[in-house]
């Protein structure tokens, strides 16, 4: 009986060893062959991708001919209902579209050169520059709901800025920043731009430490000044990134949603909804006033999806067109 129990349980450890040496000759085959670990990396954003955005956008596009309320007794197929219902009595939304065009333009045109200007000086290498440089980045990391909680509260009526205006004497009485559309457009513009500056500062930064020396002492050779070595040299050879950037704050512009319903919730009367803040306001659970209709979200969000790729294949070919020109 004793005899019989050893000889299963060698049986069991040599059965162990074989899955461990057979462990141990995959990893070995992993490690030695270049393919599989190649693989194994593409792997798991493949997986990513398929999972987090591409099973989503079909979800959402299928959904778009549904009324969908997230009772599953109450979904029924209504074809292109959505999409003509967005069409013809849709017109808060195309609003919604209308302030996120105006507030892309005036972002954009101060952020961007700023960021270029600033990248500038904390690239020659000045004292405390790499500490400024991660100040400027810290924002970056802060969900955009937490930036727009902060703004909001900063610019409340009784919030630090009227505050000291009031202290200074430049105002007589608070200022009700979030009534007016013009002055919640101004705490909007200066939030976004405080929130994604520093993402900007570090390409632009990467993009100068890639100008050769040389072509600087070539340019102060020829008598270039500061102003000339700018335009001549470093806006000529940074154009690429700088497409890139441009590319991308005009992206991430476009999809600016939670901030501004968290800051304005669309203050006053709905005037400073974004596209993005439209769709999630209206439409989706926690943030809509009555019942959710996801079907008609979802085609809101198919057309804003068309819209955002529309401007971007715009943006790509006149970038192509102006790099033939210049």
């Amino acid at each position: 009986m004793i005899a019989k129990e050893v000889g299963i349980a060698m049986k069991t450890v040599g059965a162990g060893l074989g899955r461990s040496k057979n462990h141990t000759g995959l990893l070995k085959k992993i490690k030695d062959s270049d393919r599989i670990q190649c693989y194994l990396l593409i792997a798991l954003p493949l997986i990513g991708f398929f999972v987090f955005t591409l099973y989503p956008i079909l979800w959402s596009a299928v959904k778009s001919f549904y009324y969908y309320d997230l009772v599953p007794s109450n979904t029924r197929f209504v074809g292109l209902k959505n999409f003509i219902t967005l069409f013809t009595n849709g017109e808060d939304y195309w609003k919604a579209w209308l302030f996120t065009f105006k507030y892309m333009f005036i972002k954009l045109p101060i952020e961007i050169p700023l960021a270029l200007i600033l990248a500038v000086f904390l690239s020659k290498n000045l004292k405390l520059s790499g500490f400024f440089r991660n100040m400027y980045y810290l924002p970056c990391v802060i969900s955009m709901a937490i930036i727009g909680i902060i703004f909001a509260n900063i610019f409340d009526p009784f919030g630090i800025v009227n505050a000291w205006l009031l202290k200074l004497n430049v105002i007589t009485e608070p200022i009700d920043w979030f009534g007016d559309t013009n002055k919640a457009l101004f705490v909007l513009v200066l939030g976004g731009i405080w929130s994604s500056f520093g993402t900007n500062v570090v390409y632009f930064t990467a993009a100068l430490s890639n100008v050769p020396k040389d072509l600087y002492e070539a340019a102060e050779i020829d008598g270039a000044g500061v102003f000339r070595k700018f335009f001549s040299v470093t806006v000529p050879m940074i154009s690429n990134v700088f497409q890139t950037i441009l590319l991308l704050a005009i992206n991430g512009t476009l999809r600016t949603g939670e901030y501004i319903i968290v800051m304005t919730n669309g203050a006053p009367a709905g005037t400073t909804l974004t596209a993005e803040a439209y769709v999630m306001k209206s439409f989706l659970p926690g943030f809509s006033t009555g019942t959710p209709d996801l079907g008609y979200g979802c085609a809101l969000s198919v057309i804003s999806s068309i819209i955002c790729a529309g401007i971007g294949l715009l943006y790509l070919r006149a970038s192509r067109k102006m790099t033939e020109l210049y």
